[in-house]
């Protein structure tokens, strides 16, 4: 079929001074071939600094699910535009697979900022009632205007007019600039972020927005400029060196170089509690009761950080292959010390483990019953995948060092 519309433009008379059609195959042109070897080389490099990002994401085990689709679907998306770029004249239908990759990354990134958005500032349900139903209606536009396209083809002499290109266009350049004001309403809202997230997000905004811009404004003069008589190639004069130089520079704005840009922004970090992870176990009285809640440690190089006072426990010791054993730490409380108020703002929930050399006793929380508050110790082991929990000696102390951790404003 894709043959049979080629045939539309030979009746013209015109496949000698169409500019679109030629390229490293037949009808072949120098400056064509040039241009389409300098943009499949950079989608060809692009695409391997891809596969080596998506295996450092794999090495460090990295859990951010967004960016694994981002760069899967970049890598699809550098494949497709490799293959547009050296046959894209004879089927126009590669190249709007391209595009639509494209707005798929898009929708990708403004759902993980999104997402990252509505959870810092308390509002997970606007990603379920808003955010998604409006992304799943804008790749449901994007997918069908793409389909209409590849099924109405038409020759390189009049394909550039088409409708379907500009519709694309504008849901990319709408996308856009949603994810520019919802961006600025949520830099609003947090008061700011710190430097380097400020810099990534405003990076994505500006590469996109000119990516959006220049591929609205070539379809729109496309569509404006271009006619059935003179063709595409009118457009630009009929010149080869001019339509290979806008052709080449469009290209890498459109597609090469927001890939370029997440590239640089989206980076692997490395799961530190992912091997063999070691945490407190939820504490426990002897006779089953629960104790205050105490605050969570929340992996293995947190609780790393902590130091253990002298004769109550071990530093932390780190074994490959083997699970992580931690020293005890004695909860118990002695008897009751008007040194230290026993007020619910002073609770052990608030006190901290130092190596100060100031010491208070803590007052008693155990029941008449001389319940021993303690803690269990929990392993994860990664030769049997098992957790193992360990029950702590019943050994009393008269005192912990502690020193009191200041309350937030």
């Amino acid at each position: 079929m894709v043959l049979k519309m080629l045939s539309r433009g030979r009746k013209f008379g015109n496949d000698t001074i169409d500019v679109a059609n030629k390229g490293c195959w037949e009808p072949y042109d120098t400056l064509a071939c040039l241009r389409t070897g300098l943009l499949t080389a950079a989608s060809t490099i692009t695409l391997i600094f891809i596969i080596l990002k998506i295996i450092r994401y794999h090495v460090f085990r990295n859990t951010r699910m967004h960016h694994y689709a981002i760069f899967y679907t970049s890598a699809i998306e550098c494949i497709v535009c490799t293959t547009s770029f050296m046959v894209g004249n004879r089927f126009p239908q590669i190249e709007l697979a391209a595009c639509f990759l494209k707005l798929a990354i898009f929708s990708l990134v403004c759902h993980l900022h999104w997402s990252l958005a509505a959870r810092s500032l308390g509002r997970p349900d606007i990603m379920q009632h808003v955010v998604n139903p409006v992304l799943c209606l804008y790749l449901l536009y994007c997918v069908a205007v793409a389909l209409m396209g590849m099924v109405d083809v038409a020759s390189s002499w009049i394909e550039c007019q088409r409708p379907y290109w500009l519709m694309l266009s504008v849901a990319d350049f709408i996308s856009v600039q949603l994810f520019s004001i919802a961006s600025l309403y949520i830099l609003h809202r947090s008061g700011g972020v710190q430097r380097a997230p400020y810099r990534d997000l405003w990076s994505i905004i500006l590469v996109y927005q000119i990516s959006a811009l220049l591929s609205l404004t070539f379809d729109v003069v496309m569509k404006l400029v271009g006619s059935t008589d003179s063709g595409c190639s009118g457009v630009f004069g009929h010149t080869q060196l001019f339509y290979s130089i806008i052709i080449s520079i469009f290209g890498l704005a459109k597609f090469l170089v927001p890939l370029w840009t997440l590239l640089c922004v989206l980076q692997p970090f490395e799961d530190q509690s992912r091997a063999s992870e070691v945490a407190l176990a939820t504490s426990y009285n002897v006779d089953g009761t629960s104790p205050p809640v105490y605050p969570v440690m929340g992996n293995f190089h947190q609780y790393d950080q902590m130091r253990l006072p002298n004769g109550l426990g071990q530093h932390v010791a780190s074994l490959n292959g083997r699970s992580h054993q931690v020293g005890f730490v004695d909860m118990s409380f002695p008897d009751n010390d008007s040194s230290v108020n026993s007020s619910p703002t002073n609770s052990p929930a608030q006190l901290k483990l130092s190596g100060s050399p100031v010491q208070h006793k803590l007052p008693n929380f155990s029941s008449p019953s001389s319940v021993v508050p303690t803690f269990a110790l929990s392993t994860i082991s990664e030769e049997s995948g098992g957790l193992e929990v360990t029950p702590s000696p019943s050994i009393r102390s008269e005192s912990v060092e502690w020193r009191k951790q200041s309350k937030p404003t």
